[in-house]
């Protein structure tokens, strides 16, 4: 039956934005098991697997060493040479005694695949400590006399391209490494690079230089290390001699595959688990063919399932792994999971996958060859495989067969000569004495540079790996250096958008002046600000080149900071076009948000300590209260009595802080989540504009806000609805809305890269060619794209009035749909009433004077009024009373511009402080829902069409201001090729200055926050405010704002209307 895989499972620490966050622990382990659980759904699962290693807390930084250990003898906590204990001795032995071995790491981006399998500082991780034992092992005496021979070799797969990372990049084969077969050795890549070393400090070199390789590389095609997989196999020989003839009897060969996979959130967005491949996507084909190929190899594992077939072929990583899935190797699995409930979905998803992999069976031998045997028999190859190509006949199989004369197509001449090409070197190394392979060994070894320390000023690469960071530095000398791609730049650094003389470096008088250099395009940045004149730079600040390489100058004499890394470079890079898509208010509110926080945590340590001195002065009073006479007794039960009630306010006073300093906490993470998702879709977005300019593209993505419902048709508080989306914007698409889901614009930005490649390397535009464009816009999917409704707008109606006990009448409130602007009306009444109490004469002022009472609320939705034809179809409203519970209502579904509901509900309670509280400072949201109606979508979809070049469909188009068809068609677009890189400069201009043709305001946060603010003292009426304000597209020239302008009056004219202007925000890209 073969071996399982074995698998473990690791949790990590919090990281730093998790902690800032306040997040919540949603994993547990205890031996070999590991749970997870959802607070928000109640989802609770147990996992067992081999190991399930705790490394989330209970350890401690050991003062001499730097190694993080257990906390205590009890601590649960699984160090670094516990897991080599478990895993590598086993990998070390496994490989001693003949077997390929492969360890692989699975897990989301970030999750600590990086730590357990290479380890940071004095934490080394399974790499290197299995790397040291090897050696370690050599070193000691033999009981026979034996040769060991290590080589190492190291790639990558990026995009489906298989990359040798031992050279460098600007030497490696265009189009990648071949991956091939042979029936005796089995898949191998043809031409990688293997060298062999002779100590543990040369692995740690070739390492070194593997990865400063991978990390140019990724700089130049701006490609993120989550979606490479590396792989780095060393290759260990072991030679037995006979002790007396000194001939070689024996020879033992294993590999050791040390695999990190890319990211494994990309297969939670792949075929992998059910959805539709993205079109062309290699990125993800990688992670997507892995799935399958452990979903059929658990099956094949299973009764009756030997008739699987498994997907090897689909991909290249696949295709390398065969033989660790499945195959002729002893395999371990170590997956990392997040520990945070943020990241629930990726660790559920994580650990799904792990328990499939533990079904699959290996059947792997001890790759052991007598030496005489083994040369025969490569001679006997060679000869037959040359007469097969020579045409004197043979076969592959080694049977008979006719001989012809020739008749070999080129492609299975070139797999023979690949062949022979392998089994002659393979035979050459089987019999090099051991001299020759020390002095190849020497040779290989100079080949490599060992990095010489740098006690210097220098900037070091910041990377979204952490591994990458610091792989590349350059070290600033005395005087003026420039630094761009090529020139006159003393400092070569390549990167999109960085340009061929891009910025001077001058050090004088011990300060570092950085100078950028003007020119179309290019951009610099110090710490998230564009400079135009010399800086004076500081220890650790963070510079920017272009627009996706990031350095940090680093002065070894000032301390350091390891707070500082990528992402924070990224956020502060990217912040001012944040502050753009989030309004210009938003930093100040932010600001006044956290003081506010700081000022209520103030109070309520204020209030506890006060409570403290009166429970105290309580506990005196009642102690003297049987030493006093009764006359002053009664008087001391008085006071007793009001510090009582006292003590019962101030409680119900701090319960209510604490309360609302939670909200405002839940608040400051959800906006934190908010700042990531920007950050990362403008990265995106950015790039994708970029490289359209460079390929003469004219579509041009924007992220943009919108606001989903949940599951159960309510909408989110504040930011807790907020998602973002790409709109694809095109000349011929005017004022037509097309989006796409972040997500698939990301994966298509690695094809945008693969084609600025081929452009870059003299292809000219019009024969570039990867198998689709990935700016272009899939005919079928154009329903999909379209945004036909759903979610249309909200009221908000303010419950101070309620407090007050005056009734709000029934009136037209405004509906403010996703851009904040006014989209109709909705007709909402809110009557009071106290039962067995006459309203007319009642005194009570407020619902705090009415505690204990039952409250009827009779809340009435009568009709919208006034909604355009493009939301006007089974048009329904949802709202909650969050103080009353967290129960749904909903009205009927109806269709038109002016739906009539009827709707009447009445909503009885008892009146509490903490109700009370509530309506006070809430608010009631009336989510408004509704569609497209089929003629307009259609009508839309037609015209869309026929902008974009495609057949209409059969119907008459309505006229409608939405879309404004161009001549232009995208298809003939892709035709075009431009004269020149002038025109790729002007494309570029026009994007950044299509910047300043936008307007801000503030975000749905922050206007939620400002309309939280108001202080509405009229009694008797509502007051409704807009708070999701969000993106509305601007005319993009003086043409377009005339047509709109001119539609807008006709359409004003028609409906003879007098709504007020539209207002937006803008989303700079």
């Amino acid at each position: 039956m073969g071996d399982s895989v074995k698998v473990a499972v690791r949790v990590r620490p919090f990281n730093s934005r998790e902690r800032q966050e306040g997040a919540e622990l949603c994993v547990s382990m205890n031996g070999g098991t590991t749970k997870i659980w959802s607070k928000e759904t109640g989802f609770e699962k147990e996992f067992n697997f081999d190991y399930s290693y705790w490394s989330h807390d209970g350890s401690i930084e050991d003062p001499v060493t730097g190694m993080l250990k257990k906390a205590s003898s009890s601590s649960n906590y699984a160090d670094q040479q516990t897991v080599f204990n478990d895993l590598g001795v086993e990998v070390l032995d496994n490989a001693w005694n003949g077997y390929h071995v492969c360890l692989f790491a699975y897990g989301q981006t970030g999750s600590g695949k990086s730590y357990s399998i290479v380890g940071y500082g004095a934490n080394k991780g399974i790499i290197p400590i299995t790397c040291e034992e090897i050696f370690t092992r050599i070193r000691q005496p033999q009981p026979k006399k034996i040769d060991f021979q290590v080589e190492v070799s190291m790639l990558e797969i990026y995009n489906e391209q298989v990359q040798d990372l031992l050279v460098p990049p600007a030497g490696r084969e265009k189009g990648g490494l071949k991956v091939r077969e042979n029936p005796k050795t089995g898949v191998y890549v043809e031409g990688l690079k293997k060298v062999i070393v002779g100590s543990y400090q040369d692995i740690s070199n070739w390492l070194d230089k593997g990865n400063e390789h991978r990390t140019v590389g990724a700089t130049q095609m701006n490609a993120t290390s989550s979606r490479a997989h590396t792989v780095l196999t060393i290759s260990f020989t072991q030679l037995f001699y006979d002790e007396n003839t000194g001939k070689p009897l024996n020879r033992k060969q294993s590999d050791i595959n040390l695999v990190d996979l890319a990211g494994s959130e990309r297969a939670g967005k792949t075929g992998a688990t059910g959805d539709r491949l993205a079109e062309g996507s290699n990125i993800n084909k990688s992670l997507s063919c892995l799935g399958k190929v452990i979903t059929a190899l658990a099956k094949k594992s299973q009764p009756g399932g030997k008739g699987e077939v498994v997907p090897y072929r689909e991909s290249k990583l696949t295709r390398i792994l065969q033989n660790a899935l499945g195959g002729n190797s002893k395999t371990t699995m170590i997956a990392a999971i997040s520990p945070a409930s943020y990241n629930f979905d990726e660790t559920l998803s994580t650990l799904r996958y792990a328990d499939q992999v533990k079904a699959i069976k290996n059947k792997a031998i001890v790759n052991e060859t007598p030496q005489e045997k083994l040369i025969r028999e490569l001679r006997e190859e060679n000869e037959r495989l040359k007469a097969l190509i020579e045409g004197k006949g043979g076969s592959v199989g080694g049977g008979g067969g006719g001989g012809g004369g020739g008749g070999i197509d080129d492609e299975t001449l070139q797999e023979y000569e690949s062949q022979i090409e392998m089994l002659r070197r393979a035979k050459e190394q089987a019999e090099m004495t051991f001299q020759q392979r020390l002095e190849d060994m020497e040779k290989n070894k100079s080949q490599v540079v060992v990095k010489k320390e740098i006690n210097g000023p220098h900037l070091s690469n910041l990377n979204e790996d952490p591994q990458l960071n610091g792989q590349i530095k350059h070290e600033i000398h005395d005087g003026e250096v420039i630094i761009g791609k090529g020139g006159s730049s003393q400092i070569i650094i390549n990167g999109l958008n960085v340009g061929i003389e891009h910025c001077k470096i001058n050090h004088q008088g011990g300060k570092i002046i950085l100078t950028p250099i003007i020119g179309p395009s290019l951009k610099t940045m110090v710490n998230g600000q564009i400079i135009t004149g010399p800086v004076e730079l500081q220890n650790q600040d963070r510079i920017r080149l272009g627009n996706h390489v990031y350095f940090s100058f680093i002065d070894p004499s000032q301390p350091f900071n390891n707070e500082l890394n990528f992402e924070q470079a990224v956020h502060e890079a990217n912040e001012t076009e944040m502050k753009s898509m989030m309004g210009e208010k938003e930093a100040e509110i932010r600001k006044k948000e956290e003081e506010m926080q700081k000022k209520m945590q103030e109070e309520i340590e204020k209030a506890y300590k006060k409570m403290d001195e009166e429970k105290k002065q309580l506990e005196m009073l009642m102690s003297n209260k049987a030493k006093e006479n009764e006359l002053n007794r009664s008087a001391m039960e008085h006071k007793e009595k009001e510090l009582i009630e006292r003590q019962k306010r101030m409680e119900e006073e701090l319960n209510k802080k604490e309360l609302e300093l939670k909200e405002k906490e839940k608040e400051r993470v959800q906006r934190g989540r908010i700042d990531q998702i920007i950050s990362s879709s403008l990265q995106v977005a950015n790039e994708a504009n970029e490289r359209a300019g460079i390929l003469g593209k004219k579509m041009r993505f924007k992220p943009e806000f919108y606001r989903a419902p949940n599951e159960d048709g309510t909408m989110g508080k504040g930011a807790e609805s907020m998602k973002m989306r790409m709109r694809l914007m095109h000349p011929s698409l005017g004022n037509a809305k097309l989006y796409w889901p972040c997500q698939k614009l990301e994966e298509r930005v690695p094809d945008m890269a693969d084609m600025c490649e081929q452009y870059f390397s003299g292809t000219p535009l019009e024969k570039i060619n990867i198998g689709y464009d990935p700016f272009g816009i899939n005919p079928d999917e154009i329903e999909l794209m379209m945004d036909d409704g759903g979610y249309i707008g909200m009221v908000n109606i303010l419950s101070k009035t309620l407090w007050h006990l005056l009734d709000i009448e029934e009136e037209d409130h405004v509906i403010y749909g996703n851009n904040g602007s006014d989209i109709g009306r909705l007709t909402v009444s809110i009557l009071i009433d106290i039962p067995g109490e006459d309203m007319g004469e009642i005194a009570y002022e407020s619902l705090d004077e009415i505690q204990g009472k039952e409250c009827v609320f009779k809340f009435s939705i009568k009709q919208a009024k006034g909604l355009s034809n493009d939301i006007c179809k089974d048009v329904f409203c949802v709202y909650t009373m969050p103080a009353l519970g967290k129960e749904i209502f909903k009205t009927k579904q109806v269709s038109g511009n002016n739906p009539v509901f009827n709707y009447s509900k009445d909503h009885k309670f008892i009146v509490t402080s903490f109700v009370a509280s509530q309506i006070d400072k809430g608010t009631i949201a009336i989510n408004v829902f509704g569609n497209k109606s089929e003629e307009l979508k259609n009508a839309e979809i037609d015209n869309i069409r026929q902008a974009l070049g495609m057949p209409g469909i059969s119907y008459k188009p309505i006229k409608s201001p939405a879309v404004n068809v161009s001549s232009n068609k995208v298809q003939e677009e892709q035709k075009i090729v431009p004269k020149s890189q002038e025109k790729v400069h002007k494309e570029e201009n026009k994007l950044d200055e299509s910047k300043n043709d936008y307007k801000s305001s503030p975000s749905p946060i922050s206007q939620s926050i400002l309309d939280g603010s108001i202080d509405q003292k009229s009694k008797g009426s509502a007051v409704v405010a807009p708070t999701n304000v969000v993106v509305a597209a601007q005319p993009q020239n003086e043409q377009e704002a005339k047509i709109k302008e001119l539609e807008a009056k006709l359409k004003k004219a028609e409906e003879d209307s007098s709504k007020g202007k539209k207002s937006g925000c803008c989303i700079v890209i």
